[in-house]
């Protein structure tokens, strides 16, 4: 039986991983390893906005090898995509290039498209929001994200688990010899103050620093994933590259960030980070500008109301 279920596995017609919520109303498949399903953000957010849920529901991620969301099972089908899915010829495209909307009631992810079973609802939003939040909440979240200020011992931190497209390095070479960088990830690794000080508490190590490396994996147009919000939640300048170097228009404050060209002359950003480094007054007055434009609450707002009703569509 069970070399029958791990080529099922294998082959796709079952899910990697999958876990469920204790009443069953709510299952997730191919989410990654370590799902909980009663902890999970939608779980939360579904609980909170939909309490009379009277339909089952299945969300599918990217975890596995693509074909079981293609079969049929009770309830409602909901595609949620925590990778790049529009970078053409990769294993991601390959598989949910179409987000699976051929075989799903609602389908989610970075890209913006119009489908009416189609929400564009980017992963920075599970890590920076509360599934919980009102818009009251959520503004809180962002005079948070742009007041706040820690003390800062440390020049500039990279925490990556890989540099499969070379994109770290990129950055990481062209600005070494400015400053001084702990890569407490697994790539470049040279110290192991994030497990053995801060427990793998990624915010609280980054705290320290005043610059944070954190580029995306590939820079794909509307591909922004949490890394420069978490740059931002610990009050780090974020030296990014990435979505064209246009992150979030209307959300991110372009100010705020110092931009990484792959192509090009990188002149203005090492002096950028040079003055930032020695001149106290003009670091101080560039970190007190905000992280996030005014429009950031009312993106986010947006984006908790469509998917209420998003949801609140498959139950009908």
């Amino acid at each position: 039986m069970k070399f029958l279920n791990d080529l099922a596995i294998q082959l796709g017609y079952a899910p990697k991983a999958s876990a469920s919520t204790v009443d069953h109303s709510i299952s997730y498949y191919d989410w990654g390893n370590t799902v909980n399903a009663e902890d999970e953000w939608f779980t939360s957010f579904i609980r909170k906005n939909i309490p009379d849920l009277n339909v089952k529901l299945n969300f599918y991620g990217v975890y596995g090898k693509g074909k079981f969301v293609h079969r049929a099972i009770e309830g409602r089908k909901i595609f949620f995509s925590m990778e790049n899915l529009d970078r053409k010829f990769t294993g991601w495209n390959w598989k949910f290039g179409d987000y699976a909307l051929p075989y799903v009631d609602l389908a989610m992810g970075f890209s913006e498209m119009k489908n009416e079973k189609y929400l564009r609802f980017p992963l920075w939003i599970k890590y920076v929001f509360s599934p919980m939040a009102d818009k009251h909440e959520i503004m809180e979240t962002v005079n948070r994200m742009n007041t706040i200020h820690y003390p800062k011992t440390k020049e500039c931190a990279l925490i990556a688990g890989h540099d499969k497209h070379g994109t770290r390095s990129m950055v990481y070479e062209g600005i070494k010899d400015l400053l001084t960088i702990e890569c407490a990830g697994r790539w470049n690794n040279n110290t192991t103050e994030l497990w053995d000080t801060y427990k793998d508490n990624k915010l609280a190590y980054l705290r320290k620093f005043k610059f944070n490396i954190c580029p995306e994996n590939v820079n794909t147009n509307l591909y922004v994933t949490e890394k420069i919000f978490e740059a931002f939640l610990a009050d780090a300048i974020p030296i990014y590259y990435g979505s064209d170097n246009q992150p979030e228009p209307g959300v991110i404050n372009p100010a705020a960030v110092i931009f990484w060209n792959s192509k090009g002359d990188n002149t203005k950003a090492r002096d950028l980070i040079t003055k930032l480094k020695t001149d106290e007054l003009f670091y101080q007055k560039f970190m007190m500008q905000p992280k996030l434009l005014p429009g950031a609450v009312d993106y986010v707002c947006d984006r908790y109301m469509k998917l209420e009703s998003s949801i609140m569509r498959l139950l009908k």
